[in-house]
């Protein structure tokens, strides 16, 4: 006889919602939306196991719960328009914490809802290890360059290279990488303190990655701050037109120390706006993106290990290179470990999706995760209902191209710009981007105002200029969608469709401009004194 207990787990969440139920019944709500909507991990725990807690409580004896878990490490959605397919990478591990191989579909159940209430099972899924050679696994290696990681593992001051804690990181990275066989498997590299610098989208030259590994150098004045979330949310926007597992790993000594906080004035490029950790779960679980997150110091951030938990990664400890190399390889053995399920959705239309997995080990233990996903289905209908309709997708997406190429030739003249395409009493125009913000909203004072719209705020949204990184973002209090994905601030990329307020809009910027912001104010970016040109909408 088994009797329901639920426990939380270290790796893939913390258990909410409704409680468990029977390995075949209807799975309970994962929570409210947003952060709240955390993978919700449960369990059956058999009732010896429960005797024995009890028992350790009353003498006072700590017992651990069994470290035995299912885990949805990412979601990727990529091949719905295409395929009509959900990709589900999976990770399995026993009581002893360590990865469970040879399973078979037959060793799953797939559930999928549209309310993340009424859960329905999947009939057909098919199941791949994701260590086949053919697939390649994409690693994004995040890393902390502020002042701290120059100081020796034991925190006190040095001027020796060999015992500072980036040359420890450094050292390690170099293990990680020659450890990578797959000559499908990319790598990308990024840092962060003040702010925040890709050197590298993901690429298969492992030895160009060392090089821009060895050449990262001390943060210059000012810019020894750790904007650790922002960080988190910059590099997880790097994966978004790649397929595949993708896997994050940040790397911090330390907790999150943002710029503004400590200088009382505000950043360079985020402003006034400090970063929680709450943005970057919510970013992370959005994206279908698990962190892997890593403490190499003696300070830890107290919500770093929130945000691998509630996104499906992991959090491990480190304090010299040698623990960290070990990470760095748990970390992509752990991956290669994982499986692939596929599946087609549900017919149920909705915008997002929760996808439910089940686990019955040996012992006839029940383990389950939930996480949600964008559905981008057309009428909630499989390519196999659709039949001839089931061209619609293509068609669709070869209109949108044409629209969008289209778009990018007519604005080649004028730089970068915005254009309202739909929207209450809005016809098509455009409007240059010339100054370092563009206020939209319903209010008379905003630079592109929008009438007729009773879910227009004042000033509902605002595309900035960053004269530093000489690219533009769009940031609104409220949630607007940018190609269909909710956010509240993005940066932009030409050719971007943004959904604020029912109103369409698309930025664009011309081959002139390129990343370097408008031709019309010199070199130097956009004159922030300007006055705003007026427009309507």
């Amino acid at each position: 006889m088994q009797r329901i207990f639920p426990v939380s787990v270290s790796a893939a969440g913390v258990a909410g919602g409704t409680g468990a139920q029977g390995a075949a019944g209807v799975p309970g709500a994962p929570g409210a939306a947003g952060v709240s909507s955390v993978p919700d991990v449960r369990r059956i725990v058999p009732a010896p196991f429960f005797l024995l807690l009890l028992v350790g409580l009353f003498f006072g004896i700590v017992v651990a719960p069994l470290g035995a878990e299912v885990t949805i490490s990412q979601v990727d959605p990529s091949r719905l328009l295409t395929r009509q397919q959900v990709d589900l990478y999976v990770s399995v591990t026993d009581h002893g914490d360590l990865p469970v191989e040879g399973l078979t579909a037959d060793s799953f159940r797939v559930f999928e809802s549209a309310d993340g209430d009424r859960f329905s099972r999947i009939p057909n899924h098919r199941l791949q290890a994701v260590a086949d050679v053919r697939e390649g696994v994409t690693f994004l290696l995040l890393l902390d360059n502020s002042g701290s990681m120059y100081d020796t593992i034991d925190d006190e001051p040095t001027d020796l290279v060999e015992e500072m804690r980036m040359t420890h990181a450094k050292r390690a990275t170099r293990i990680f990488l020659d450890a990578i066989e797959n000559p499908r498997d990319r790598v990308g590299l990024a840092e962060f303190n003040t702010f925040y610098t890709l050197h590298s989208p993901p690429i298969e030259s492992r030895v160009q990655i060392e090089r821009m590994v060895e050449a990262i150098g001390p943060p210059g004045p000012g810019e020894g701050f750790t904007e650790l979330y922002a960080g988190i949310i910059e590099a997880s926007q790097e994966f978004e037109e790649i397929y595949g597992r993708t896997v994050l790993i940040a790397l911090s000594d330390g907790e999150n120390f943002p710029f503004s906080v400590h200088r009382r004035e505000p950043h360079p490029v985020y402003g006034r706006h400090v970063f929680t950790y709450r943005e970057a779960v919510e970013q992370l679980q959005d994206e279908g993106i698990s962190l892997f997150a890593v403490h190499f110091g003696t300070e830890q951030d107290d919500n770093l290990s929130e945000v691998a938990r509630l996104t499906g990664g992991r959090v491990y400890d480190a304090r010299d290179d040698q623990e960290l190399a070990q990470v760095y390889l748990d970390i992509r053995e752990r991956v290669l470990k994982e499986y692939r399920i596929s599946y087609a959705p549900t017919m149920e239309p909705a915008e997002r999706k929760w996808v439910r997995i089940e686990y019955v080990d040996a012992d006839g233990e029940l383990f389950r995760d939930t996480r949600y996903y964008y559905s981008s289905t057309i009428m909630g209908t499989t390519a196999m209902g659709l039949g001839l309709l089931a061209l619609i997708p293509l068609v669709v997406a070869v209109g949108l191209w044409l629209l969008i190429r289209k778009l990018r030739f007519q604005n080649r003249a004028v730089g970068a710009n915005l254009e309202v395409i739909a929207g209450p009493k809005a016809a098509t125009r455009m409007f240059a981007l010339r100054q370092g913000q563009t206020v939209i909203g319903g209010a008379e004072n905003a630079d592109l105002t929008v009438h007729g719209s009773p879910a227009m705020r004042a000033h509902h949204a605002t595309v900035v200029y960053d004269p530093r990184s000489k690219r533009y973002r769009v940031e609104s209090s409220e949630e607007i969608t940018v190609n269909n994905k909710p956010t509240t601030r993005r940066e932009l990329q030409p050719g971007d469709v943004m959904n604020i307020a029912g109103t369409i809009v698309v930025f664009d910027e011309s081959e002139q401009d390129g990343p370097h912001g408008p031709s019309q104010d010199g070199p130097h970016g956009p004159s922030q004194d300007a006055a705003p040109p007026k427009r309507r909408s």
